[in-house]
């Protein structure tokens, strides 16, 4: 019998099995920030963990390995009616990017709707956009890395098995951060805390949508409990700059840190020698509130920010 009929015969005799118990919603990649975080939002009664072999996940929770080529045991998967695909690659060789990126989440996607999974969800990033200042509806895919160019072929890939019975969502998010996991924001405080300025652009006032993984998680878990296919954004709709920066540096650390215009030469110079730190630092970043799936009320970026300036300033005493 060949893999296709195998398929359907599955399809056919675990739909009456499993209709009762489709209560799961498993989360790929459940080993990293996001997924952790996603894990958590949903609890053990809801989850399940799946992962590389060998990779740990937060205790109490449901857990299976990938496969060699990075699919879920399809029995695994018939306990679910959703799946969060977390799991990707930013940086490395183009070969393992687009591996990552393009071809694992359409096969993965693939064995969830040959088990009768109905709700995809993509984690997918504003990198598709490229270096635009606002993105709205109208905004094109322009991506300029190979991350980018990955995820807008990998969202092609997994849209592209939507149909009436099977729901599959790309969530497109911006920069995730949190307080244990601050990327460059931890660096460009600690430097504004040692310099005693923040660096900004001269006649230019930067901002730039952003996201905690909780609240990403939250936006994830609301997609694969909804039936809508097809692309969303989201973000925090409290933006960014540094006006709320040096707000929270003086609220966490009782120092009141200037913002120091840079030349927009010198600016110019730093995105061309270190792009993407010159990018986060001097060019804004916006989604447009009209699209954004994640509301229009501000979520938990001040907060973390708080944190985050907190915890610099006691290294920094």
């Amino acid at each position: 019998m060949g893999d296709c009929c195998r398929q359907r015969l599955w399809r056919r005799s675990s739909a009456v099995d499993q209709a009762l118990n489709r209560n799961k919603i498993m989360v790929i990649g459940a080993n990293g920030a996001l997924g952790r975080a996603v894990m958590q939002r949903l609890g053990s009664e809801a989850a399940i963990a799946a992962t590389r072999a060998g990779r740990s996940v937060p205790a109490g929770f449901e857990h299976v390995d990938l496969s060699a080529d990075g699919i879920p045991p399809l029995d695994e998967l018939a306990k679910c009616r959703a799946v969060i695909n977390a799991a990707g690659l930013v940086t490395g060789d183009v070969s393992s990017i687009e591996a990552a990126n393009i071809r694992l989440p359409a096969a993965i996607a693939n064995a969830a709707k040959s088990v009768g999974v109905a709700k995809f969800v993509q984690v997918s990033s504003f990198s598709i956009y490229g270096n635009v200042e606002l993105i709205d509806a109208s905004t094109p895919e322009n991506p300029t890395s190979n991350y980018g160019r990955s995820k807008a072929l990998g969202d092609a890939a997994v849209l592209a098995l939507a149909d009436r019975s099977f729901d599959v969502e790309s969530l497109r998010l911006p920069f995730m951060f949190s307080p244990q996991k601050a990327g460059l924001l931890s660096p460009l405080i600690t430097m504004a805390l040692t310099l005693g300025f923040l660096p900004d652009v001269s006649q230019r006032a930067v901002a730039r949508s952003m996201m905690t993984y909780n609240d990403a998680a939250s936006t994830l878990v609301e997609c694969a409990r909804n039936k809508n296919s097809g692309i969303s954004l989201g973000a925090d709709p409290q933006l960014f700059d540094y006006q709320l920066l040096k707000l929270v540096v003086r609220h966490a650390t009782d120092r009141n840190i200037p913002i120091a215009a840079l030349p927009k030469s010198v600016a110019d110079t730093i995105v061309t020698i270190l792009p993407a730190i010159g990018r986060r630092l001097f060019r804004s970043s916006i989604l447009h509130n009209g699209i954004n799936c994640a509301g229009s009320q501000p979520l938990g970026l001040e907060k973390a920010l708080y944190e985050l300036a907190l915890a610099s300033g006691k290294i920094r005493k």
